[in-house]
């Protein structure tokens, strides 16, 4: 049954045609579904379409104007902003009902947690669980903000936390990880790069050495086996990718 105080979900994508076919089914309850896609080469559009997503395109630029620019479609009050590789359980879709609905509710957003299933089994701690985010908002209160990676929803006014997890499906294998850690570290490394920052070989080294110890030592890696273990391996590669390739940038970047 469809809202009185409408729901919009927002999703960006970009060939994700293994994943939004579950994304999308799983969001039967909201108003509407908007895809604003980076000209995706797959089958991603034609299966958006067939679920009745209504679908922009939009050249990808940064995450943070790619995910405001979705919003700007929404033609509803309440904006769920989710991944295409992230699905909404029957549980937590009534509880974000019940808490739209409210007639009473004094809450401008609220924080979901996000649990992902990795390497067969779900991830309980690595520093990936409970991971929780602002999904859930009013249109004219919350935005997108922060750096071209690793944004966040801003909210103006109270927030609160919702404590069922959305079910992230992330990686299919330990390859498709690494090719993320590749994408997402040039990302980076650009971003810092333009930011004035600096690296040096010695600090990517040992940056990535911290963030083993990090993930797999105070955020808990062992508990989650030989996936945890994996976590924190690739955690800590992703680190030395960040900042070897920022120290790539400044000593071979013409000037």
């Amino acid at each position: 049954m469809k809202l009185k105080k409408g729901i919009s979900v927002c999703i960006i994508t970009k060939n994700e045609e293994d994943s939004i076919k579950k994304c999308i089914s799983s969001l039967n309850w909201a108003n509407e579904v908007i895809v604003l896609d980076s000209f995706s080469t797959d089958r991603t559009l034609e299966i958006a379409k067939r679920m009745n997503a209504r679908i922009y395109r939009r050249k990808f630029d940064n995450f943070v104007k790619q995910k405001n620019a979705c919003i700007s479609y929404a033609r509803h009050e309440w904006i769920l902003a989710l991944d295409a590789d992230e699905v909404i359980t029957a549980k937590l879709a009534e509880i974000i009902l019940m808490k739209i609905s409210s007639q009473e509710t004094e809450y401008s957003g609220y924080y979901i947690p996000r649990k992902t299933f990795y390497l067969n089994q779900w991830i309980k701690h690595s520093g990936w669980y409970p991971n929780y985010t602002v999904r859930l908002f009013k249109k004219n209160s919350g935005k997108f903000e922060g750096p071209g990676v690793h944004e966040t929803v801003k909210v103006k006014g109270h927030t609160c936390k919702i404590k069922l997890p959305l079910h992230h499906y992330s990686y299919r294998n330990i390859g498709e990880h690494i090719d993320k850690i590749n994408f997402y570290s040039t990302l980076i490394a650009h971003e810092k790069y333009s930011q004035g920052k600096r690296s040096s070989v010695i600090w990517a080294i040992l940056k990535s050495i911290s963030k083993f110890f990090l993930t797999y030592f105070w955020k808990l890696g062992f508990l989650d086996g030989r996936a945890g273990l994996i976590i924190s391996v690739l955690g800590g590669y992703y680190n030395f990718q960040k900042y070897i390739k920022l120290w790539e940038l400044q000593k071979f970047s013409k000037k």
